[in-house]
Protein backbone atom coordinates (compact mmCIF):
# COMPACT_ATOMS: atom_id res chain seq x y z
CA UNK A 1 0.00 0.00 0.00
CA UNK A 2 1.07 3.24 -1.25
CA UNK A 3 2.37 6.51 1.80
CA UNK A 4 -0.61 8.10 -0.58
CA UNK A 5 -3.31 5.56 0.06
CA UNK A 6 -2.39 5.52 3.66
CA UNK A 7 -1.70 9.07 5.27
CA UNK A 8 0.23 9.71 8.04
CA UNK A 9 -1.92 10.91 11.18
CA UNK A 10 0.14 13.99 10.94
CA UNK A 11 -1.10 14.26 6.83
CA UNK A 12 -4.81 14.01 8.30
CA UNK A 13 -4.37 16.48 11.16
CA UNK A 14 -3.31 19.13 7.78
CA UNK A 15 -6.01 17.78 5.84
CA UNK A 16 -8.54 18.86 8.16
CA UNK A 17 -7.32 21.89 8.87
CA UNK A 18 -7.20 22.69 5.64
CA UNK A 19 -10.66 21.88 5.10
CA UNK A 20 -11.78 23.92 8.29
CA UNK A 21 -9.62 27.19 7.14
CA UNK A 22 -11.43 26.72 3.54
CA UNK A 23 -15.01 26.64 5.24
CA UNK A 24 -14.12 29.48 7.45
CA UNK A 25 -12.59 31.74 4.60
CA UNK A 26 -16.34 31.22 2.83
CA UNK A 27 -17.88 33.28 5.59
CA UNK A 28 -17.77 36.81 6.57
CA UNK A 29 -15.39 38.56 8.99
CA UNK A 30 -17.38 38.84 12.27
CA UNK A 31 -20.45 36.37 11.45
CA UNK A 32 -21.37 33.18 13.30
CA UNK A 33 -20.17 30.89 10.34
CA UNK A 34 -16.91 32.07 10.47
CA UNK A 35 -16.53 32.03 14.03
CA UNK A 36 -17.94 28.70 14.32
CA UNK A 37 -15.21 27.39 12.10
CA UNK A 38 -12.41 29.00 13.76
CA UNK A 39 -13.53 28.15 17.00
CA UNK A 40 -13.28 24.21 15.58
CA UNK A 41 -9.98 25.47 13.75
CA UNK A 42 -8.34 26.17 17.03
CA UNK A 43 -9.62 23.11 18.86
CA UNK A 44 -7.97 21.00 16.02
CA UNK A 45 -4.71 22.91 16.28
CA UNK A 46 -4.72 22.56 20.44
CA UNK A 47 -5.55 18.59 20.06
CA UNK A 48 -2.99 18.19 17.65
CA UNK A 49 -0.03 18.50 19.73
CA UNK A 50 2.08 20.63 17.27
CA UNK A 51 1.53 24.10 18.87
CA UNK A 52 4.84 25.61 20.35
CA UNK A 53 4.94 25.33 24.24
CA UNK A 54 6.95 26.89 26.67
CA UNK A 55 6.42 26.91 30.15
CA UNK A 56 6.73 30.46 31.16
CA UNK A 57 4.23 32.81 33.44
CA UNK A 58 2.90 34.65 30.19
CA UNK A 59 2.95 31.89 28.24
CA UNK A 60 -1.20 32.19 28.16
CA UNK A 61 -0.88 36.23 27.45
CA UNK A 62 1.32 34.95 24.20
CA UNK A 63 -1.27 32.23 23.52
CA UNK A 64 -4.14 34.68 23.25
CA UNK A 65 -2.81 37.19 21.30
CA UNK A 66 -2.17 34.45 18.88
CA UNK A 67 -5.73 33.28 18.78
CA UNK A 68 -6.28 36.78 17.94
CA UNK A 69 -3.74 37.41 14.83
CA UNK A 70 -5.34 33.53 13.55
CA UNK A 71 -8.86 35.59 13.85
CA UNK A 72 -7.82 38.65 12.06
CA UNK A 73 -4.97 37.49 9.55
CA UNK A 74 -6.59 33.55 8.43
CA UNK A 75 -8.74 34.56 5.73
CA UNK A 76 -8.15 38.42 5.03
CA UNK A 77 -4.57 40.72 5.96
CA UNK A 78 -6.08 42.49 9.37
CA UNK A 79 -2.91 43.09 11.59
CA UNK A 80 -0.38 41.70 9.31
CA UNK A 81 1.45 42.45 5.55
CA UNK A 82 -0.92 39.58 4.17
CA UNK A 83 -3.09 36.90 4.97
CA UNK A 84 -1.79 33.57 6.01
CA UNK A 85 -0.82 31.24 3.12
CA UNK A 86 -1.23 27.34 3.14
CA UNK A 87 1.24 27.34 0.27
CA UNK A 88 4.03 29.00 1.91
CA UNK A 89 3.95 27.51 5.15
CA UNK A 90 1.65 25.11 7.32
CA UNK A 91 -0.54 26.77 9.59
CA UNK A 92 2.00 25.29 12.83
CA UNK A 93 4.78 26.93 11.68
CA UNK A 94 2.77 30.54 10.90
CA UNK A 95 1.58 30.60 14.09
CA UNK A 96 4.54 29.28 15.88
CA UNK A 97 6.68 31.96 14.56
CA UNK A 98 4.24 34.57 15.62
CA UNK A 99 3.91 32.66 19.09
CA UNK A 100 7.57 32.98 19.94
CA UNK A 101 7.39 36.56 19.13
CA UNK A 102 4.89 37.31 21.21
CA UNK A 103 6.85 34.81 24.46
CA UNK A 104 9.59 37.00 23.34
CA UNK A 105 8.14 40.23 23.68
CA UNK A 106 6.99 39.36 26.89
CA UNK A 107 10.28 38.20 28.05
CA UNK A 108 11.61 41.70 26.85
CA UNK A 109 8.79 43.65 29.02
CA UNK A 110 9.51 41.58 31.86
CA UNK A 111 13.22 42.81 31.46
CA UNK A 112 12.35 46.03 31.06
CA UNK A 113 10.09 45.85 34.51
CA UNK A 114 13.06 44.50 35.90
CA UNK A 115 15.67 46.99 35.09
CA UNK A 116 12.84 49.77 36.28
CA UNK A 117 12.82 48.17 39.08
CA UNK A 118 16.29 47.82 40.05
CA UNK A 119 16.94 51.63 39.16
CA UNK A 120 14.53 52.76 41.10
CA UNK A 121 15.90 50.77 44.06
CA UNK A 122 19.17 52.44 43.36
CA UNK A 123 17.76 55.65 43.24
CA UNK A 124 15.88 54.83 46.81
CA UNK A 125 19.24 53.65 48.49
CA UNK A 126 21.05 56.55 47.29
CA UNK A 127 18.52 58.84 49.30
CA UNK A 128 17.70 60.17 46.03
CA UNK A 129 13.82 59.54 46.08
CA UNK A 130 13.19 63.14 44.72
CA UNK A 131 10.13 62.86 42.95
CA UNK A 132 11.12 64.51 39.88
CA UNK A 133 14.11 62.14 39.34
CA UNK A 134 11.89 59.13 39.62
CA UNK A 135 9.53 60.33 36.78
CA UNK A 136 12.70 60.81 34.82
CA UNK A 137 13.37 57.06 34.92
CA UNK A 138 9.44 56.25 34.32
CA UNK A 139 9.57 58.39 31.24
CA UNK A 140 12.17 57.64 29.53
CA UNK A 141 11.72 57.29 25.50
CA UNK A 142 10.48 54.15 24.53
CA UNK A 143 12.59 51.83 22.38
CA UNK A 144 11.70 52.03 18.55
CA UNK A 145 9.32 49.27 17.34
CA UNK A 146 11.56 46.28 15.70
CA UNK A 147 9.23 43.44 15.75
CA UNK A 148 8.86 44.10 11.61
CA UNK A 149 12.63 42.91 11.32
CA UNK A 150 12.06 41.03 14.58
CA UNK A 151 9.99 39.02 12.36
CA UNK A 152 11.88 38.17 9.30
CA UNK A 153 15.06 37.08 11.41
CA UNK A 154 13.19 34.61 13.55
CA UNK A 155 11.92 33.29 10.57
CA UNK A 156 15.83 33.21 8.83
CA UNK A 157 16.57 31.49 11.58
CA UNK A 158 13.59 28.75 11.63
CA UNK A 159 13.81 28.23 8.24
CA UNK A 160 17.44 28.64 7.48
CA UNK A 161 16.60 29.18 3.51
CA UNK A 162 20.15 28.17 2.08
CA UNK A 163 21.05 25.72 4.78
CA UNK A 164 23.71 27.72 5.97
CA UNK A 165 23.09 27.65 9.74
CA UNK A 166 22.65 23.85 9.74
CA UNK A 167 25.98 23.35 7.81
CA UNK A 168 28.00 25.40 9.88
CA UNK A 169 28.81 23.63 13.10
CA UNK A 170 31.01 22.58 15.90
CA UNK A 171 33.93 20.14 14.13
CA UNK A 172 32.39 16.41 14.38
CA UNK A 173 29.36 17.46 16.04
CA UNK A 174 26.80 18.51 13.09
CA UNK A 175 23.85 18.63 15.89
CA UNK A 176 25.52 21.46 17.45
CA UNK A 177 25.01 23.66 14.95
CA UNK A 178 24.02 27.89 14.26
CA UNK A 179 20.47 27.27 13.97
CA UNK A 180 20.24 25.07 16.98
CA UNK A 181 22.17 27.44 19.02
CA UNK A 182 20.77 30.68 17.78
CA UNK A 183 17.04 29.05 17.97
CA UNK A 184 18.02 28.20 22.22
CA UNK A 185 19.96 30.97 23.15
CA UNK A 186 17.93 34.03 21.12
CA UNK A 187 14.71 32.90 20.63
CA UNK A 188 14.22 30.45 23.55
CA UNK A 189 16.27 32.31 25.78
CA UNK A 190 18.59 29.76 27.45
CA UNK A 191 22.32 30.62 28.87
CA UNK A 192 25.29 29.47 27.08
CA UNK A 193 25.71 27.31 30.42
CA UNK A 194 22.10 25.89 29.97
CA UNK A 195 22.70 24.83 25.95
CA UNK A 196 26.02 23.41 27.03
CA UNK A 197 24.96 21.09 29.57
CA UNK A 198 22.25 20.19 27.13
CA UNK A 199 24.22 18.90 24.89
CA UNK A 200 27.43 17.86 27.43
CA UNK A 201 30.25 20.38 25.76
CA UNK A 202 32.23 22.75 27.45
CA UNK A 203 30.83 26.69 28.18
CA UNK A 204 34.36 28.29 26.28
CA UNK A 205 33.58 25.91 23.16
CA UNK A 206 29.75 27.09 22.76
CA UNK A 207 31.17 30.95 23.84
CA UNK A 208 33.81 30.93 21.24
CA UNK A 209 31.68 29.67 18.63
CA UNK A 210 28.71 31.87 18.86
CA UNK A 211 30.79 34.28 18.33
CA UNK A 212 33.00 33.93 15.88
CA UNK A 213 30.55 31.96 13.48
CA UNK A 214 26.63 31.96 14.17
CA UNK A 215 26.96 35.75 15.06
CA UNK A 216 28.92 36.26 11.56
CA UNK A 217 25.68 34.98 9.88
CA UNK A 218 23.46 36.55 11.57
CA UNK A 219 24.94 40.01 11.07
CA UNK A 220 25.83 39.33 7.29
CA UNK A 221 21.95 38.12 7.44
CA UNK A 222 20.82 41.23 8.59
CA UNK A 223 23.19 43.71 6.61
CA UNK A 224 21.83 42.23 3.76
CA UNK A 225 18.45 43.08 5.04
CA UNK A 226 19.53 46.96 5.92
CA UNK A 227 18.75 46.02 9.51
CA UNK A 228 21.17 46.62 12.57
CA UNK A 229 22.27 43.40 14.77
CA UNK A 230 22.55 45.44 18.10
CA UNK A 231 18.92 47.39 17.35
CA UNK A 232 16.77 43.51 17.74
CA UNK A 233 16.54 43.78 21.21
CA UNK A 234 16.69 39.74 22.83
CA UNK A 235 17.41 38.02 19.24
CA UNK A 236 21.36 38.11 20.14
CA UNK A 237 21.37 38.38 23.40
CA UNK A 238 25.14 38.88 25.50
CA UNK A 239 26.26 35.05 26.48
CA UNK A 240 25.37 35.27 30.48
Amino acid sequence: MTDESNPSEGEDHLSAELELIAKACQYLPGSLGRARFLDKLIREIVKSGQLWKKNTDYYEEALQKTWIYLSQNLCEATTAKRPYNPEESSIYTWLNAYLKMRLLDCRLDEQKAKEQQRRRRIVSLEGEQDEALVNSIDNQPAEPDTSFYVAEVIEWIETDPNNELKSRHIRGKPQINCQVLLQRQCLYGQSIQEIAKEFGCASSTLYEFLNNDCRHLLQNFCEDQGYQTLNIPGVYRNNE
